[in-house]
């Protein structure tokens, strides 16, 4: 008996094989898509806010950071969660994210050879550091 190429090819493709894709599968997945939104906006607005010495951007950076430092897990959108849903580890994200705090940290202010303080323009980012 001889069976054909056409014969063992399936005829659908289940949900449930399209789970090696990227981040299990958010292509399909609207609910991931949102959560590396949600993440990427996180990430995003913690740098946006992390040197600005203003009221509104000192709360806004507060609020971030305390959402990063939380290992509430009780959301679909809590920081631990979105974490464990896409695959990446909370201590990773969180161990850069005070690197780069630290980074901007020490940028923030400049001094040239006189001592005196200059603010010095990032140019990709069209701000001021």
């Amino acid at each position: 008996m001889h069976v054909s190429d056409s014969d063992l090819a399936p005829d659908t493709v289940l949900p449930a094989q399209l789970l090696d894709a990227p981040l299990g599968g958010a292509r399909i997945q609207p609910e991931k898509r949102l959560q590396v939104a949600v993440l990427a906006d996180a990430v995003v607005s913690f740098r946006r806010w992390a040197d600005v010495d203003e009221p509104r951007a000192r709360r806004l950076f507060a609020e971030v950071e305390a959402w990063f430092a939380s290992d509430d897990a009780a959301g679909p959108f809590a920081f631990v969660t979105i974490c464990q849903s896409l695959g990446f580890d909370p201590a990773y994200i969180r161990h850069g994210l005070r690197r780069s705090y630290a980074q901007v940290s020490v940028r923030a202010v400049r001094r040239d050879a006189t001592g005196t303080r200059h603010r010095v323009v990032l140019p990709r980012l069209g701000r001021v550091a």
